[in-house]
């Protein structure tokens, strides 16, 4: 009874006369691809994430916004308020209105936090849009961000694509977000039909999209990043993790599987938060190798461009990942990369890293003793990771492939 009340509850605030996306949607026009305009281009960036809030899909939002302005396109992005943060400000010509939803952490928000963010953008959107109309709109996540982009679109005629980051798509975070895709399945199938691409940074994300949705316009487009932002210094005895601190990272696996392992000159260096903090620093009491928890750590902060900087192995034991930018930035920062054997992680390094069983310690602890044996490895590796970045996933490639969706959403599918 409770789960069919809270769908009622869902398809009136979707589809009811008098629901509150509904009642903002009320004047519907026939939807005009972007390509009708031509460039410049007026962009919305829709995404609950963007710096200093969120993890890995804010960073990716950010330096696509940045792309966009740097190819002279006027780009405004909606996004979440947290804490302090200004509700509206300009930097380097990107517009960022931030709207307060009530969230409570830095790392994430919840479902609810989403739904309530994404009915308090609606009129915000609108009003942006009848000041100057948009061209375009990236939506990203296809949950809560796609709501936003279907209603726009259904309201105002202007198409969008989204660009799913992984938990937003039903599968991937199996265990945390299970109830909540069931729940909204219906709506969530119907943005993935109604967008004009739904773009997947990697072909294992895609698979689950396509098996979910059903019918859709889906296109693989990897993440990207602004490389050669790492400082150059000589590179130390320093083993890095960086990402959020939950069960599916993994860390908890490396941890245990070095307890016992003594690395002379060797240190680790933690980067991150979340629900599992309080047992990995538990576990990291127990290790005789020197283990360092940072904490959260900003992304466009010094001090964590400085730790991949000096690091000479970047270690990512995730159960499951779709496209992790952690990975591109060690291998911008020309770590040597142990990470393990999954479909999303082999499309990020290649053959450039040394690959391990998710979840087998004795596997991760052998390539973890190998690679620091060997101070040429590590160094060749490194250097082979930061040439398949800066050939396969710079901004300015990836970029460009995004600004021909925008234009021509309906072209022939071209994956970066």
């Amino acid at each position: 009874m409770q789960s069919s009340g809270c769908s009622t509850s869902l398809r009136w605030f979707w589809d009811g006369r008098h629901g509150a996306i509904a009642r903002l949607a009320e004047t519907r026009k026939p939807p005009r691809l972007s390509g009708a305009k031509e460039r410049p281009l007026r962009i919305l960036i829709l995404c609950h994430e963007y710096p200093p809030i969120g993890g890995g899909a804010a960073a990716v939002v950010a330096a696509l916004a940045k792309e966009y302005r740097r190819r002279e396109n006027d780009v405004v992005v909606v996004t979440m308020g947290f804490g302090d943060l200004v509700s509206h400000e300009s930097a380097e010509g990107i517009v960022l209105h931030r709207v307060p939803c009530s969230r409570r952490r830095k790392e994430m928000a919840s479902p609810l936090e989403g739904l309530y963010w994404a009915a308090r953008c609606l009129p915000l959107v609108r009003s942006l849009h009848e000041e100057r109309p948009f061209d375009a709109v990236h939506a990203h996540f296809i949950m809560p961000a796609g709501i936003v982009a279907d209603c726009f679109r259904r309201s105002c005629g202007v198409s969008f694509i989204v660009t799913p980051h992984g938990s937003d798509v039903p599968g991937y975070n199996r265990e945390r977000l299970r109830a909540v895709h069931h729940l909204v399945r219906p709506w969530w199938r119907r943005i993935c039909r109604n967008a004009a691409r739904v773009t997947s940074p990697s072909h294992s994300l895609l698979a689950l999209i396509e098996r979910s949705a059903g019918e859709c316009k889906g296109q693989v487009v990897p993440n990207g990043l602004e490389t050669g932002r790492f400082p150059e210094r000589p590179k130390e005895k320093r083993i890095l993790l960086c990402s959020r601190l939950v069960e599916r990272k993994g860390f908890h696996v490396f941890l245990e599987a070095i307890q016992d392992l003594d690395l002379q000159g060797w240190e680790i260096d933690l980067v991150g938060d979340g629900p599992m903090r309080a047992r990995l620093e538990q576990l990291a009491d127990l290790c005789r190798i020197p283990v360092h928890m940072h904490g959260w750590i900003d992304n466009d902060d010094p001090r964590l461009a400085a730790l991949y900087a000096r690091a000479l192995v970047f270690v990512f034991p995730s159960e499951w990942e779709n496209f992790s930018i952690a990975l591109l930035e060690a291998m911008d920062a020309e770590c040597a990369v142990i990470t393990t054997d999954i479909e999303g992680n082999r499309e990020v390094v290649g053959d450039t890293g040394l690959l391990v069983t998710p979840g087998d310690r004795d596997s991760m602890r052998s390539a973890l003793v190998r690679i620091v044996d060997s101070f040429d490895e590590c160094r060749e590796l490194g250097r082979r990771a930061g040439r398949r970045v800066r050939e396969n996933f710079d901004w300015r490639l990836i970029g460009h492939t995004y600004l021909k969706l925008l234009t021509d959403p309906g072209g022939d599918e071209e994956s970066a």
